[in-house]
């Protein structure tokens, strides 16, 4: 049996998040990000098929990133401990109705029958929902439906950076009709496809290539989640307030506790240049990760 090389070491929130944007555009990452459970430490972790390789690319990773840590674990790991072994870090959750399931628990996690069940491939690729800034948007998108049952079949919701799928496809187990997602990665749209097509119980999303500068439009969602990062969310925060229809909600994740009064800032100010009629605005933390909520007055 095959035997690779395991790199890790503990990093910390704000540089797993700058890592895990800097693995999404890699074309084929040996890295990737865990964490085990919610309040235990980030981890940065690597494949390779031999030490050298390891060294190799761990030296140009530090090129890029000096922060690293000075000391990483060397393992030596069988490809099929690998496969078990990351499960443990890809568990079952929920909010209320919305469940996520991998795929290895497909047959046997059987969540209630009224259950809005996803479910979703994980492994070194990111965007299984693990991720607090997921699951605070997720939180978002069920409250959304709680406040407002009877717009289920003419809302209109939108994914902005949609990442893997997995807010879009929450959307559409939870019985809304009208879904748009869409991502600046080509790469990306494919593992929308891929995940949709593991949910043959969802209606067909389409994704598409897009920026925020190109993906939105005025007044087009009635809820709108961007879950992304607060250096990417700041420069639009006019285009995202403007996408909204009156009475509409943005929901924004991808933000580290720390920069959220900033990002608060921020979007008042675009909101008082776009939207004099008002809005309202709130914010959850989850561990070091934050979002901040704004719902327009209609």
């Amino acid at each position: 049996m095959q035997t690779q090389s395991e790199l890790r070491a503990v990093v910390s929130a704000e540089l797993a998040d700058v890592l895990e944007a800097h693995f999404y555009e890699m074309e084929s990452a040996p890295w990737g990000i865990q964490q085990k459970e919610r309040h235990d430490p980030y981890e940065l972790f690597g494949f390779f098929p031999d030490t050298e390789s390891a060294d190799a690319a761990l030296a140009d990773l530090r090129a890029i990133f000096p922060e690293l840590p000075d000391d990483f674990e060397l393992n030596a790991i069988e490809d099929r401990d690998w496969q078990e072994a990351y499960k443990a870090y890809i568990q079952p959750w929920n909010d209320r109705r919305l469940h996520w399931i991998p795929l290895w628990e497909r047959e046997h996690c059987k969540p209630p029958a009224d259950a809005a069940v996803v479910y979703l491939e994980a492994g070194m690729a990111f965007g299984t929902g693990s991720h607090e800034t997921t699951r605070l948007c997720a939180g978002r998108l069920i409250d959304f439906l709680e406040s407002r049952p009877a717009e289920c079949d003419r809302a209109r919701i939108v994914d902005a950076g949609c990442g893997s799928g997995v807010l879009a496809l929450s959307a559409a187990a939870l019985g809304y009709k009208h879904i748009e997602a869409f991502d600046n990665d080509p790469e990306v749209i494919q593992v929308c496809q891929n995940n949709s097509r593991e949910n043959p119980h969802l209606p067909a999303l389409h994704y598409r290539v897009a920026d925020l500068d190109s993906g939105l439009h005025a007044e087009q969602a009635d809820l709108l989640l961007a879950n992304i990062q607060a250096d990417v969310l700041i420069p639009s925060a006019e285009n995202l307030v403007r996408a909204l229809r009156p009475g509409g909600t943005l929901a924004l994740s991808g933000i580290l506790t720390r920069e959220i009064e900033t990002v608060r800032k921020a979007f008042a100010t675009a909101c008082r240049s776009t939207r004099p009629s008002g809005v309202l605005m709130d914010s959850r933390e989850d561990g070091e990760w934050a979002d901040l909520c704004i719902r327009l007055n209609a």
